[in-house]
């Protein structure tokens, strides 16, 4: 396992006492047991409509994040990188994809946030689409960030420091399968493919209409989910050993991956688990590229970030857990509408330019 030095640093902020069911009274995190529903069976990927069969793979979750500033989401090309020399798809260039992961928090509090999230990400993939440089390999994908307790159905928040508790047994995939699409770090599955490959040179719709999809299905808190809020160990288990098979194809080794965390909670994943477990799952699946190679971002509770009185430092370590800070993220509030206009163009942009630029060629 790799060693990695972390940023300690968090928020303070205190909750009010738990209710009956585990569910704080008044507090804006809280969640009640979710709803029963059906459970998804994986599917034999199925290329959608408008993609090559060839690209189509696994399944996957949504985060989002937004920032101001118009930069490009310049993958290495000549004119715009630091160096000029990095072209992708030239034989010197190390970079070669870009993968996307989105973490989706699907609790009982993400709710509200669901619908303008959604209604957001078509402007969103035209932009993506629109800062990459045209023929850039991408990779799309969605995963959960409940499903890790059992039954774990309902939570509450301790006295401050973002500190929590679930009522379940942790129970991540190299324990047990749960079955429920999108859970334990498995990759969402929609309309038979559970991620979504496209060259920035064609038509974008295909994806917009593959991600509001699974977007949609992804949030849903109706759908039979722990609704314990794991946003970090839902970032790295997609990578663990245990679900190495199902998600085969997502990741690329000489691609930059961005993780998109997506919750307005803290984070309950068990303290007994260290953060550099669910770093390590990361950086050992990125052996061959590096550190360097993962850039982290989201829109997470900005409370429990980046003050060093809080207790509950997970969120901050694992975002900085790779040899970088987060290029950019907002404080996703309770009650908050959040605008994800420009989100990736501008937090990532000068980032993955300059990573890509420094990835050696394979081989």
């Amino acid at each position: 396992m790799a060693t990695h030095r972390f940023v300690l640093v968090a928020a303070i902020l205190g909750f009010a006492g738990c209710s009956d069911d585990g569910t704080p009274a008044d507090d804006p995190f809280g969640d009640a047991a979710s709803a029963e529903g059906t459970v998804g069976e994986p599917t034999t990927a199925e290329a959608p409509t408008g993609t090559d069969p060839s690209t189509a793979g696994a399944s996957a979750t949504a985060a989002d994040s937004s920032t101001t500033d118009p930069f490009k989401f310049d993958v290495g090309t000549k004119n715009d990188v630091p160096g000029g020399e990095c072209n992708v798809g030239d034989e010197d260039c190390g970079c070669t994809a870009v993968d996307i992961l989105f973490i989706v928090d699907n609790s009982g509090s993400m709710q509200e946030h669901a619908a303008p999230t959604i209604a957001a990400f078509s402007t969103f993939v035209d932009e993506m689409i629109a800062t990459v440089p045209p023929g850039t390999s991408l990779h799309v994908g969605v995963t959960r960030a409940t499903g890790f307790f059992d039954p774990g159905n309902s939570g509450g928040w301790s006295s401050g420091a973002c500190e929590g508790f679930s009522d379940g047994a942790w129970n991540p995939p190299d324990v047990a399968d749960n079955g429920v699409n999108g859970q334990q770090g498995r990759l969402y599955e929609h309309a038979g493919a559970r991620y979504f490959e496209i060259a920035t040179d064609l038509d974008p719709q295909p994806l917009e209409d593959w991600f509001q999809g699974a977007l949609t299905g992804a949030i849903d808190g109706a759908a039979p989910h722990s609704n314990s809020e794991t946003v970090v160990a839902g970032a790295a288990y997609p990578f663990h050993p245990a679900n190495a098979a199902y998600n085969a194809g997502f990741m690329r080794e000489q691609g930059v991956l961005v993780l998109f965390l997506l919750s307005d909670s803290p984070d309950l994943s068990p303290a007994a688990v260290p953060t550099s477990d669910f770093v390590d799952m990361v950086s050992d699946a990125k052996a061959a590229c590096g550190d360097m190679c993962i850039i982290t971002t989201g829109a997470i509770a900005g409370q429990c970030y980046d003050n060093p009185m809080n207790t509950n430092t997970r969120l901050t370590d694992f975002m900085n857990g790779f040899g970088q800070a987060p290029p950019s993220w907002i404080n996703l509030e309770f009650g908050m509408v959040p605008d994800f206009q420009g989100v990736l163009s501008a937090a990532l942009a000068d980032v993955i330019g300059s990573t890509c630029e420094n990835i050696p060629p394979a081989g």
